[in-house]
């Protein structure tokens, strides 16, 4: 006897509530016990810095997430920058700044959301000052990054080898791959090991100490795709007809170019997500179907 829809829907809204319960609990106590070790790269993953600073530059501009970035309230939200001295480029002791940062549209929610997935550690090829003028204005008190700070200046190999993630392994941690992703020794939440670390990049170049195994390739936050977000809405324009049109077409250009960002980003939380649920408890397993999806989706 079959039984009635509306026993079918009660049953099938029993079956979904214990599932989300149950994942949330199960991510939960991965995350407390053994929690995912996530290396963010800086430029071109969560960030854009342009040098020169745009001709529209004024003297220490700062800009807040969510603010209006024009007359308009369709604009897309204003992109959090902040202007900076980058000393890789030319300056004097006059220079307020030569360089404006643009951090990724949907980058400081998805920071945040990792964060309570795992530790978050910053992995870059830039130069110590710029990294710490990065952390400053996004995380001055490293409530998101609680692990690691990586840079060029402490670790100059980054920028020919590549980034290693057993500089950052203490003991014998580094060489669980040997006894098969496994070790005798108690696993301690802070404890990095392969199996539980995961690098997000733009260059694929990076992950070759680790032999591809532990990196997931990021669209690049180019400098070309920055300027798709931002508005290019003719504010002198006249009220004629044409004008209209073609500013809404601008705006609806504005908006597909920001939420592809958010998109992105959205796609690392879920990468997160995944790897700290999945039952092998190791994440290379993540990165290998991230990667064959993405050839895949290239092949198509």
């Amino acid at each position: 006897m079959t039984a009635p829809p509306q026993q079918l829907l009660q049953l099938a809204r029993r079956a979904s509530t214990i599932g989300i319960t149950s994942l949330t609990g199960w991510t939960s106590y991965k995350a407390n016990t053994d929690p995912l070790h996530i290396f963010w790269d800086l430029d071109h993953t969560i960030l854009c810095s342009v040098t020169p600073l745009p001709s529209d530059h004024t003297a220490n501009i700062h800009n807040g997430d969510g603010e209006e970035s024009s007359s308009s309230l369709l604009q897309p939200p204003t992109i959090h920058h902040f202007d900076q001295i980058d000393d890789d480029f030319p300056y004097t002791p006059l220079t307020v700044a030569n360089t404006r940062t643009y951090f990724r549209p949907g980058a400081k929610v998805a920071l945040w959301l990792c964060s309570k997935l795992g530790i978050c550690h910053v992995y870059t090829a830039a130069q110590e000052s710029y990294t710490m003028n990065i952390l400053q204005e996004l995380d001055p008190l490293r409530e998101v990054f609680r692990g690691v700070v990586l840079h060029r200046t402490e670790y100059p190999r980054i920028v020919r080898d590549g980034k290693d993630l057993t500089v950052v392994m203490g003991g014998g941690n580094s060489n669980d791959d040997d006894n098969g992703g496994t070790s005798n020794d108690k696993k301690e939440p802070n404890d990095i090991r392969l199996e539980r670390a995961i690098l997000f990049d733009d260059k694929v170049s990076n992950f070759k100490p680790q032999k591809y195994e532990n990196g997931v390739s990021v669209l690049p936050f180019s400098e070309e795709r920055l300027n798709k977000c931002l508005s290019s809405t003719n504010k002198n324009s006249s009220s004629s007809s044409s004008s209209s049109i073609e500013n809404y077409h601008n705006v609806m250009d504005n908006w597909t170019a920001y939420l592809q960002e958010v998109k992105e980003m959205a796609r690392l939380v879920g990468i997160s997500v995944w790897g700290t649920v999945h039952l092998s408890g190791d994440v290379r397993k993540v990165v290998d179907w991230v990667r064959k999806l993405n050839e895949d989706d290239n092949e198509v």
